[in-house]
């Protein structure tokens, strides 16, 4: 993808956003994730939810991620994430884990939690894994292929991310997931 592609791209998902446009759209590439991620974050207002593998690669390590995720902390925003991946060396060489366990440390509203859940989509025969991102129970990202990224999309669908909402929710909550003590990869007193 071109750079001027990409510009567009994002003018095209920001715009989406901007006038709460429901339609759905498809992305296929990290490039695409970023962009559309880090829209979510801009765009939310409460909490925003991700389910992921382990977040200290490719997309959740860009700067771009980090920076509208940190936008979002700052401005009062929650932050739930799970993840059925986690691995404590990766995360300890992650900016975006940094800056997570900073903001923890300031107080912000933070929590980071593994599981052995590996959700798909109800009407998947296959029951191919799938990763997501919700904001404010409005806009989602569903990534219905991990290794290509590729994703279903919308900025504004509430039916939709209500439900991902709701389901990440109950698997958040469940026993059998921990959380990951984010302070003390980095030394912070909790």
């Amino acid at each position: 993808m071109t750079q001027e592609e990409l510009v567009e791209y994002k003018r095209f998902v920001k715009q989406l956003g901007e006038n709460n446009d429901g339609r759905i759209f498809l992305n296929s590439d990290p490039d695409h994730a970023v962009v559309v991620t880090e829209q979510i974050f801009r765009q939310s207002k409460e909490e925003v939810r991700v389910f992921a593998k382990n977040l200290c690669r490719t997309i959740g390590n860009t700067p771009e991620y980090i920076s509208a995720l940190s936008d979002f902390i700052e401005k009062g925003g929650k932050v739930r994430i799970l993840l059925n991946g986690y691995e404590e060396g990766c995360a300890k060489g992650s900016n975006l884990y940094k800056r997570l366990a900073y903001y923890k440390s300031q107080g912000k509203d933070i929590i980071v939690k593994t599981t052995t859940a590996i959700p798909y989509r109800a009407d998947d025969e296959e029951q191919k894994e799938i990763h997501f991102t919700i904001g404010d129970k409005k806009a989602y990202r569903i990534e219905i292929d991990t290794e290509c990224r590729s994703a279903e999309c919308s900025m504004n669908n509430v039916d939709i991310a209500t439900k991902m909402a709701d389901f990440f929710d109950e698997l958040f909550d469940k026993p059998d997931t921990n959380e990951v003590n984010i302070l003390n990869l980095f030394g912070y007193d909790e």
